[in-house]
């Protein structure tokens, strides 16, 4: 089983996703980041696109961001604000 880590995407006005994934990818302004379990901390500026990920049983999903926003990972769990 592949490991996991947990992922929040929130906006002003709502929570738009928390759960346990397995990889993420974010478009960042430096181009686009992938995100696996235990990956070092880093934050990022992101632009609008496609933020995808996979859930644990291994289905993939996407948002359309059509804000900027910004992406932490920390102690493995990514927030992602829009």
């Amino acid at each position: 089983m592949a490991k996991t880590f947990q992922l929040g995407i929130y906006s002003a006005e709502k929570t738009i996703f928390e759960g346990k994934i397995i990889s993420l990818v974010v478009p960042s302004v430096s181009g686009y980041l992938g995100v696996l379990s235990d990956h070092a901390p880093l934050a990022a500026k992101l632009k609008p696109g496609a933020i995808t990920f996979k859930d644990i049983s291994g289905k993939a999903a996407a948002i359309d961001a059509r804000l900027e926003g910004y992406l932490e990972v920390l102690h493995n769990k990514a927030t992602i604000l829009l």
